[in-house]
């Protein structure tokens, strides 16, 4: 029942009880949205989530099995659900959930794998030496497998990585080798242990030669400085590699990697001199280009290398359909890899028309199928925010949801987004409403969303059977455990205070980025007290080496702290996390550290984005997890594997 009411007139109290009975028990149904059957938990459905990229769902299910589970089977689920939110970037849920797992008494490589897992942690963290420390201790144990002894040679190279000790890393994915059978595997390994490698200098390279006496770490360096020799220059390359194999005819590198390296269209990314960045700088979308544009620049003027890229910025102007024409151009004026264009139908008429020859890193999703593995998506879709509501919510104990969304295109797009996710966990919809974004009085909607309007709709009849005039105190239904509020700020300051007045105070609200202006406002969004959102950490972030970046990089550029401030940082990401797009597409899971968040790679190319969360506290955004200021920008560990 979703109201109290009280009588203040004299009536005859047993007639009166029967037909508040009557009348109350016909309008307290309510419309529940039945809940998702779940199928009994197992494995194969856990690891298949795992392996697609599902990671939050892969955790539930291991923690569904470890419910029913005895020791050691308990302990063995409730590590596989921590690795995989470490893979999820779930930081923060995955160190409280290790504290909880108790391996005392049991086999020690039970030991060994939490400290793997802690060692991960600590790594996203930006703990690197206490990673270190972790893994030597899981190393110490006795009897360990060949693949708990292969991931943590695995994880301490991201650790060495971490601390500018990129040779150490390589040494560490050396030994790895030795403990691994899958050819495949094998091959991935090399590729990323190659990709450390070929990122150096030729004089890091040859000085590492010189203090060697490893007759594979030594193979392995021969082989990068004739890569780095012979660049550009696909059939001076072949040969190079030929008379390499004739000096180290018994090295571990793969015939495969050699093909790839050897080949006029490798699939990893080589040698780049010239990126053309395609924009729409002269249309509707003007402004959003420029930041794009003043973002990417900054970083370009930033970076110090003489041997850096020329960069070329085209103007593909109003028409998206003319985005096609603008890369073949930069192709033929020399171009080694394309950024752009922005916007989603810019980016279709690249996929559909375009000869897709060279790396190309797209400023948009797109659901259009490529086809070619040098193609990668980044933007800020508002989908992939929605689901990182619900992935939030589920995670802090959440079952049941109500959404708030505006009329449009937009709206539909965040519900349908959110609600797929939600349900995907195994979330309930409770109720959803939309609202009408040109309106003040969102009390409607609100009361609607809450079931208010029908309990005032019962006090209404209820009067008109009495006769009389009835005290009524409106209560909202208490089966909702949050609001998913799709809305941006000016909105929101009107939304948050009218689910306060109908008594939804205490009832957590969860938005997406758009609910920020960007720039602190105490005084206004005030009215946003108690709501909690996922943003960058560009936005987000007051000290340390974003900080430092936001001062060395945007001086006194007119648009900071405003919401084309995150269009800029999406041109910073867009340019720092080149060099590092063959790693992330080789390496299993890794992620890396932007302005824009964690960043990790799917199998279709697409850039994730893992976002910080913070709740607004006296108007003011606060973070709800610890976030280490002096983390590491640019590639970062890979969270499992």
């Amino acid at each position: 029942m979703t109201g109290r009411i009280r009588n203040i007139v004299h009536w005859h109290w047993p007639v009166l009880g029967l037909l508040l009975t009557a009348i109350l028990l016909q309008g307290c149904e309510t419309v529940r949205v039945a809940p998702q059957v779940l199928e009994p938990p197992s494995t194969k459905t856990a690891e298949k989530a795992e392996s697609t990229g599902e990671y939050v769902l892969a955790a539930r299910e291991y923690e569904r099995l470890a419910e029913t589970a005895r020791r050691p089977q308990k302990q063995h689920y409730l590590l596989n659900a921590v690795g995989a939110l470490i893979k999820a970037g779930q930081i923060p849920t995955a160190r409280r959930k290790i504290e909880t797992i108790n391996v005392r008494r049991l086999d020690h490589t039970f030991l060994a794998r939490k400290r793997i897992l802690q060692a991960q942690i600590a790594l996203a963290e930006g703990s690197y030496e206490r990673a270190i420390t972790l893994l030597t201790r899981a190393r110490r144990v006795r009897n360990l497998n060949p693949s708990l002894l292969a991931e943590i040679h695995r994880v301490r190279a991201q650790a060495e990585l971490a601390l500018n000790n990129p040779i150490g890393a390589v040494k560490n994915l050396i030994s790895r080798e030795q403990y691994i059978v899958d050819k495949q595997a094998i091959t991935e390994n090399q590729l990323q242990l190659w990709e450390i490698l070929d990122s150096q200098t030729r004089t890091t390279l040859t000085r590492e030669l010189r203090q060697t006496r490893d007759p594979v770490l030594s193979g392995w360096i021969r082989l990068a400085i004739a890569s780095i020799e012979n660049a550009g220059r696909p059939g001076r390359l072949a040969n190079a590699i030929a008379r390499w194999k004739k000096s180290y005819p018994n090295h571990p590198a793969g015939a495969s990697l050699l093909a790839i390296l050897a080949s006029d269209t490798p699939g990893l990314i080589g040698r780049i001199d010239r990126i053309a960045l395609l924009l729409p700088l002269t249309s509707n979308y003007s402004l959003a280009a420029q930041a794009v544009r003043d973002g990417f620049m900054a970083m370009d003027a930033a970076n110090t290398d003489p041997d850096k890229p020329t960069i070329i910025v085209y103007d593909i102007g109003e028409d998206p359909a003319q985005a096609a024409d603008y890369y073949a151009k930069a192709v033929d004026e020399g171009a080694d890899m394309i950024v752009g264009p922005l916007g989603r139908e810019a980016a279709n008429a690249i996929i559909r028309n375009a000869d897709l020859d060279k790396p190309t890193l797209l400023l948009s999703h797109t659901d259009e199928y490529a086809g070619t593995e040098q193609l990668f998506q980044f933007g800020l879709p508002p989908e992939q925010e929605a689901r990182q509501v619900a992935e939030r919510a589920y995670l802090d104990g959440h079952r049941q949801a109500a959404v708030l969304y505006p009329d449009g295109a937009w709206g539909e797009r965040m519900i349908n987004a959110f609600t797929a996710h939600w349900q995907r966990l195994g979330g309930i919809i409770l109720t959803a409403q939309p609202y009408n974004e040109s309106e003040n009085d969102f009390s409607e909607p609100i009361k609607r969303l809450l079931n208010v309007t029908q309990s005032e709709e019962r006090k209404t009849l209820l009067e008109k059977k009495l006769g009389k005039k009835l005290r009524f105190e409106p209560r909202p239904r208490q089966d909702i455990d949050f609001i998913f509020l799709a809305a941006d700020a000016k909105r929101g300051r009107l939304i948050k205070p009218q689910l306060n007045y109908h008594h939804a105070a205490r009832v957590p609200v969860y938005a997406t980025s758009h609910i920020f202006t960007g720039k602190n406002d105490p005084i206004r969004d005030r009215d946003l007290d108690g709501v909690r959102f996922g943003d960058m950490p560009w936005m987000l972030i007051n000290d340390g080496q974003i900080v430092e970046l936001r001062q060395s990089l945007q001086g006194s550029w007119p648009y900071a702290y405003s919401d084309l401030d995150r269009l800029y940082a999406l041109g910073v990401d867009s340019y720092a996390i080149i060099p590092y797009l063959n790693r992330i597409s080789t390496e299993y899971a890794a992620r890396f550290n932007g302005v824009t968040s964690g960043l990790s790679l799917d199998r279709e190319g697409r850039l994730h984005r893992q976002l910080l969360w913070a709740s607004f506290r006296k108007g003011i955004p606060r973070l709800l997890d610890s976030f280490q200021g002096s983390r590491k920008f640019g590639i970062g560990p890979a969270p499992g594997g």
